[in-house]
């Protein structure tokens, strides 16, 4: 330990991005937390520049902790004890680890630790220095030990927590909801007073404070009405915000596997049934409830009217709520069909939007479209009986809602006839007025059962596909140490789903780090499979894959991945600059590291010619890009990372000669210092491969450097002569260029 007795601020050697997310990094190992800043800047995509505090307690609850910022002086730093370790920023922007307080109250001191210092380094302070150095911001962070509400399976129950952790916005509207339920009754007493005490007395007085006191009373509700319908519009906007990234994670989280025997268009319309559920909490039951808080005044002072025609409303609303129970298993049956038909209807338009360029080039326009016609009128079908269903229902529930109103009214003006008071005309008109307020709620009540049981199908919908066992390794618990890049497969066995036989049956290889291995292999072999399970992208496997000695089920998924590049031989490129797509896996990557990549990849050259260069945009589909040039940009993205394991699957197949032997030149720079596995049916490409890999039918064939293999290896040497045979067959084709062909028989 050293006593420092000069300024902090030399002590900081790197810049503040970095010094704030390793302090956070050391803070989460005290927690049991292993971090790395590098993961912290992929999971959070950080840009590279300052990290604020909102987006270092953004980094903590993303890793499974809890950070608050709080400003204290030295006093409240007394009072953190078990709170510590807790992150300090520096006036200079930087960030220290505040690990203890020592001393008395004489010389009161303070242990740090500097993040771009040795572990063992630890920086004792006094407190004058500290005061003088530090902002006085402390960012305290601890485990989060709890369930999120998130980690529960989905259900209406988890939105409706979701909605009530706003506790805050809900008090308030319900504040503003019970406030606005007794200022209804403001026009109905004014209507009563006027009929019986201003009309009857001719009190000029009490019509003049009746009209006042209108006047306020509906500036107030005027008023209070703003502000529920704000907050309102406030709750819901931040419930789709929590909706919304809940529903991408979820899907993100899902295994390779579900998404390649599932539609795309299905779970587009999965995803969108979510919203249903969220229109029906807020929409719906939020807003039938909130309209509902007028019952708690109005049925009062209905029932002190009259209890019989009270009784009269409440009977017609029940009539309402037994006929839409009755009906509601045939509808539900109706909506199930148009759910079902609109999936089919979605996944057909997007899987020919995905496969235009196939349905242009083989004139297939017409047998899409006799398709489309064929789904479209399936869904109408649907939607027609469903829209029946409903209006048979709506049609026998409205002569109850108009009955609901006059039929009390009308046994109300027969008491008020036989009772022969001539106040009962005031209290008539004030209790038709209160039916009809009262009836709306009532209907809505009963109406919200119907759509309580649409939004119990979408909830069905969206469970089966969040509730689904998300990828494993993700728990955030895994091996994050650096990978260097020694591979090992023993005795693999893996099947698809589905699949009558193996993809890989009994594979056993090595592969040290620093070395290329070389794979080739027939159609179907499982080239590509050795290359899946390296990802982890199946996990249900037999025998051993290990990186560095440890079995990569070990590994926490997306650190493995970060780790392992991965060119295909169709890249998907996004819509945006080609800056932004090489720099994917990197948000913080400099423009040098950004040009090295380029330069690796053989894409420079191209880019350079471009009028906005690395700025050029990139459309969905990237149409305007040949086939080489994408791949290069997707080799370049690969290798900015820098990942000590390189996939190059069918990386070069699709580009031309000229842009694969520029590739070509450029794979020992790319290879060194990183193991390679490069898959080709171009034995070319292999040659200079430290092993090569020769599979057949999912089994090991022969194993070996590519002059061994020509001289035992029959697949191998086959594909090589069929490859290379030109070369040979040259002067033979000289000769017979003087034959006619018309001459041979």
């Amino acid at each position: 330990m050293t006593t420092i007795g000069s300024d902090i601020d030399p002590m900081m050697s790197d810049g503040p991005q970095d010094s704030a997310l390793a302090c956070l990094v050391i803070v989460a190992r005290q927690h049991g937390i292993h971090l790395t800043t590098s993961q912290l800047v992929h999971d959070n995509v950080l840009d590279g520049s300052e990290v604020s505090t909102s987006d270092l307690v953004r980094c903590a609850d993303g890793a499974g902790l809890t950070a608050k910022s709080v400003v204290l002086d030295w006093e409240g730093l007394q009072h953190l004890k078990k709170a510590l370790p807790a992150i300090v920023r520096l006036t200079n922007g930087a960030c220290m680890v505040l690990l203890r307080l020592e001393g008395d109250d004489e010389s009161p001191r303070v242990v740090l630790r500097d993040p771009n210092a040795g572990e063992d380094a630890l920086l004792t302070v006094d407190r004058y220095r500290f005061e003088d150095a530090a902002t006085g911001e402390i960012i305290l962070v601890k485990r989060n030990y709890d369930i999120a509400d998130e980690g529960q399976p989905f259900s209406i129950g988890l939105i409706t927590a979701l909605i009530f952790r706003e506790r805050r916005i809900a008090r308030d509207i319900a504040i503003c909801a019970l406030i606005l339920g007794l200022l209804a009754l403001t026009p109905i007493m004014f209507w009563r007073l006027m009929s019986d005490k201003v009309i009857i007395y001719k009190a000029y007085n009490t019509y003049a404070v009746l009209c006042m006191a209108l006047l306020v009373l509906t500036i107030f509700e005027t008023a209070f009405y703003y502000l529920r319908q704000s907050m309102v519009h406030f709750l819901t906007t931040r419930l789709d915000v929590k909706l919304s990234t809940y529903m991408f994670e979820k899907v993100l989280n899902l295994p390779m596997d579900y998404f390649e025997r599932t539609a795309v268009g299905l779970v587009s319309r999965d995803m969108r049934e979510i919203f249903k559920i969220r229109t029906f909490l807020v929409g719906q039951m939020f807003g039938t409830i909130l309209d509902s808080t007028i019952l708690i005044f109005f049925l009062p002072v209905m029932f002190f009217f009259s209890p019989v025609m009270s009784l009269t409303v409440l009977a017609f609303a029940a009539a309402m709520v037994g006929i839409l129970v009755l009906m509601l298993p045939a509808y539900r049956r109706k909506s199930n069909a148009v759910i079902k038909a609109e999936g089919e209807q979605g996944a057909f338009l997007i899987q020919t939007l995905n496969g235009i360029r196939t349905v242009k080039s083989l004139a297939l326009d017409a047998r899409q479209r006799h398709q489309w016609d064929v789904l479209v009128a399936r869904t109408a079908k649907a939607r027609v009986a469903e829209g029946m269903m409903g209006t048979l229902i709506a049609t026998m529930i409205r002569p109850l809602e108009r009955l609901a109103v006059s039929v009390p009214y009308a046994l109300g003006v027969y008491l008020a006839m036989s009772s022969n008071d001539p106040m009962a005309i005031g209290s008539l008109f004030a209790f038709l007025m209160l039916s009809q307020r009262v009836t709306a709620p009532l209907m809505q009540m009963a109406q919200l059962i119907q759509q309580y049981d649409e939004a119990r199908t979408a909830v069905a919908v969206v469970g089966g596909l969040v509730n689904q066992r998300p990828e494993e390794g993700r728990s955030g618990h895994g091996v994050q140490t650096p990978l260097r890049g020694e591979v090992q497969f023993s005795n693999v066995v893996f099947k698809y789903k589905g699949a009558v036989r193996p993809a890989l049956n009994q594979v056993s290889f090595e592969i040290p780090v620093g070395g290329t291995l070389g794979v080739m292999g027939k159609s179907g072999s499982g080239k590509t499979t050795i290359t899946r399970l390296l990802q982890r992208l199946h996990s249900d496997y037999e025998g051993l894959i290990k990186i560095d000695g440890i079995d990569v089920r070990e590994y926490d998924v997306d650190h493995l991945r970060r780790n392992i590049g991965v060119v295909l031989q169709e890249n998907f490129l996004f819509s945006g600059t080609i800056r932004e797509n090489i720099t994917a896996a990197k948000p913080d990557a400099t423009f040098e590291d950004i040009v090295r990549a380029a330069r690796m990849a053989g894409a420079e050259e191209f880019i350079d010619k471009l009028p906005r260069g690395y700025e050029t945009f990139i459309y969905e589909g990237s149409p305007n890009l040949s086939g080489g040039q994408r791949q290069r940009l997707a080799i370049a993205r690969s290798l900015i990372a820098d990942p000590p394991i390189l996939i190059l699957d069918e990386a070069t197949s699709a580009l031309d000669a000229e842009s694969e032997s520029i590739v070509n030149e450029n794979i020992s720079r790319i290879a060194h210092g990183r193991t390679m596995i490069i898959i080709s049916h171009r034995l070319s490409s292999l040659i200079k491969a430290d092993t090569i890999l020769v599979l057949d039918q999912g089994q090991v064939n022969d194993l070996g450097r590519h002059e061994e293999l020509l001289e035992r290896n029959e697949i191998y040497s086959g594909l090589w002569h069929q490859q290379n045979g030109h070369l040979d067959a040259r002067p033979r084709l000289r000769r017979s260029e003087f034959r006619s062909p018309t001459l041979v028989s």
